[in-house]
């Protein structure tokens, strides 16, 4: 067997081996030391239940003692002779000794250790009861110290082990009955109140920020209270996709509309002002009411308008667009230039007031096609719907200029007093004709350029060649060999203008536009289209003069003395933005141009390609 120390060695190697720790119990047994078998027994540090058959074992050698050890054995020696029995020599036995009533030994372990929760094996045993309440300071003796809390616990668990009569029953608990949690619900009401203090606090502090949100789209229902006649408003023919309002449009605005998604039970009754009243604005100052109530001011009616790099302002205002192919042809950037022209027109629609009556035109020869018959308000839905009716202009490349199915044809009015007919009034002159019987006070023209405008017979020469009827001539022939070269030279053309677009579309670059095909034909192939001979003219009819740059501007001259200095109204101003090819060149045009916007209170800009449309659009 081995002896007590190497058992204690092995013990501190494996503190969880229960063989070994039997082992050393029943030697401290053996050797009357009690106090240090119950120690070696707290000493587990295992904290799973002790199998029954060690606390079986346990609660014998703790209880009977050594009776209950087996004898050590002595270590294996050499073989001696056995003496007889009468030659065997009695040993006396040792009595056990006698069980101390107070502290047997100096405990190894700290009071500290001791406090703690046993573990393991028999430990429960010496759990201690609650701590009675110290001695009153009558009772104790003099001189004697008042015992610790801790002391009082070593004495009772002391005690507990004296008194204890073997009886120990030992029974497995299946359903260790645990102690009640204690409740967490005032904890939880703290948390949700505090919780609950803290978004309010939140939604408090984000109420005082001011958030920008986005305009909302016009109503389906707009009611306008105007003082003049306003149109009809109507769906456009042609849609786009909802285009931004620049912020600077809604700014500072009066409101003077009345919007309805649903239709209205009722009617809006006329205000009758027959008296002189005076009705104060939403901006500084007193307004006069009028012909009906309004909170607009003349600085609200008036809207500034910075046109490709011309400012001017104005409270009726006519933009005028060039339509024709000429503004859409490679040297001045194609689709892309014109394009960017129609958004920098659509910016400066945004951007007009409430107040502010407008129109646009697009011109191409003789046909002048209006967005609204008349001026009308500059309310969020005239202003997108007028974007939207100027955005398909010029889209399709296979129906460029104004077709049919955009609109009919505006006619402009004669005067005896007017040196052109209407009937020969055509390009932009007709668009600033049909402004100035609008009464416009600002209109902003972008065109080509120059249009030639030929003279019709008036209706005097009319009734002179009812009574001697003209003689009509002859057309001659054409050689039939300069028509074949012309027409191989015309295929080629029309082949090389298809691969030509292809390849752009490929690359994604907009079609060429041709404005003159046959200047195409002698530019690719230097033929020249064929010219009749032998032909004979038309005899009898009068010959009239051309129309100069001259007579427009007088022409505008006479509209002014008509439509607003008779009136009594303030004089308009026309502005005109010539917008040129890259190396295009011009003769007499751009003297024309500066004459015209001079004497018309206006201003005259000349943009060159591209990149020169591109410096004032920004784009």
């Amino acid at each position: 067997m081995k002896d007590a120390d190497s058992i204690l060695e092995e013990l501190e190697k494996s503190p969880g081996d229960w063989s070994l720790r039997i082992l050393a119990i029943e030697h401290k047994i053996q050797t009357g030391d009690i106090f240090a078998a119950r120690q070696l027994v707290r000493e587990d540090p295992s904290t799973d239940p002790v199998p029954a058959d060690i606390q079986v074992k346990l609660h014998e050698l703790l209880t009977k003692g050594a009776s209950a050890a087996p004898a050590p054995q002595a270590p294996e020696a050499e073989e001696t002779p056995v003496p007889l029995e009468s030659e065997q020599t009695p040993v006396p036995v040792e009595p056990e000794p006698p069980r101390q009533e107070g502290l047997a030994e100096k405990p190894t372990q700290s009071f500290s250790e001791l406090q703690e929760k046993p573990s393991g094996g028999l430990g429960a045993l010496i759990e201690s009861d609650p701590i009675e309440s110290a001695p009153q300071e009558e009772s104790r003796k003099p001189g004697k110290p008042l015992p610790t809390a801790p002391e009082i616990r070593f004495e009772k668990a002391i005690q507990r082990w004296q008194e204890y009569d073997g009886n120990l029953l030992l029974v497995e608990n299946e359903n260790p009955i645990l102690p009640d949690r204690p409740s967490s619900a005032p904890d939880r009401i703290s948390s949700v109140s505090m919780a609950l203090l803290v978004h309010a606090v939140v939604f408090f502090l984000i109420g005082l920020v001011a958030i920008t949100a986005p305009r909302p789209k016009p109503p389906q229902l707009v009611v306008s209270v105007v003082h003049e006649k306003q149109t009809e408003l109507v769906t456009p023919r042609m849609t786009k996709p909802t285009v931004e309002i620049k912020p600077a449009a809604a700014a500072a605005q009066a409101l003077d509309v009345v919007t309805s998604v649903d239709g209205a039970t009722f009617s809006i009754p006329d205000i009758d002002n027959s008296k002189n009243n005076f009705v104060a604005s939403l901006l500084p100052g007193v307004q006069p009411v009028g012909n009906g109530m309004n909170f607009f001011t003349e600085a609200t009616k008036s809207s500034d308008v910075n046109f490709f790099g011309i400012s001017g302002s104005g409270r009726k205002i006519v933009f005028v667009i060039d339509a024709t192919p000429q503004m859409l042809v490679d040297e001045k950037g194609g689709m892309t230039a014109y394009n960017n022209v129609k958004d920098e027109v659509g910016i400066m629609l945004a951007n007009l007031n409430r107040a502010t009556h407008f129109n646009v035109l697009v011109y191409q020869g003789k046909r002048l096609i209006a967005f609204r018959d008349e001026l009308v308000p500059g309310l969020p839905s005239n202003l997108r719907y007028a974007i939207e009716w100027l955005e398909p202009l010029n889209r399709d490349y296979q129906q460029l200029g104004l077709p049919r199915s955009y609109g009919e044809s505006l006619l402009v009015s004669d005067h005896e007093e007017l040196p052109l007919q209407a009937a020969d009034v055509s390009h932009y002159t007709k668009a600033i004709q049909k402004a100035m019987e609008w009464q416009a006070s600002a209109i902003f023209c972008i065109t080509s350029g120059y249009g030639q405008m030929q003279r019709s017979l008036t209706p005097k020469m009319k009734e002179e060649l009812m009574k001697n009827p003209p003689q009509p001539g002859t057309p001659g022939t054409i050689n039939l060999a300069e028509k074949k070269v012309w027409d191989n030279a015309v295929a080629k053309t029309r082949e090389w203008l298809q691969k030509e677009n292809a390849a752009r579309r490929e690359k994604g670059i907009s079609p060429k536009v041709v404005v003159n095909f046959n200047a195409l034909v002698t530019e690719r192939t230097g033929a020249r289209p064929p010219r009749r001979t032998g032909g004979t003219p038309r005899t009898g009819m009068p010959s009239l003069p051309r129309i100069t740059p001259d007579d427009v501007e007088d022409h505008v001259k006479e509209l002014v003395d008509i439509h607003y200095k008779k009136p009594g109204l303030d004089e308009p101003s026309v502005h005109m933005v010539f917008f040129l090819g890259e190396g295009e060149r011009i003769r007499n045009e751009e003297d024309h141009f500066r004459r015209l916007t001079r004497k018309n209170r206006g201003k005259l800009k000349v943009l060159r390609g591209l990149a020169a449309l591109e410096d004032v659009t920004e784009k």
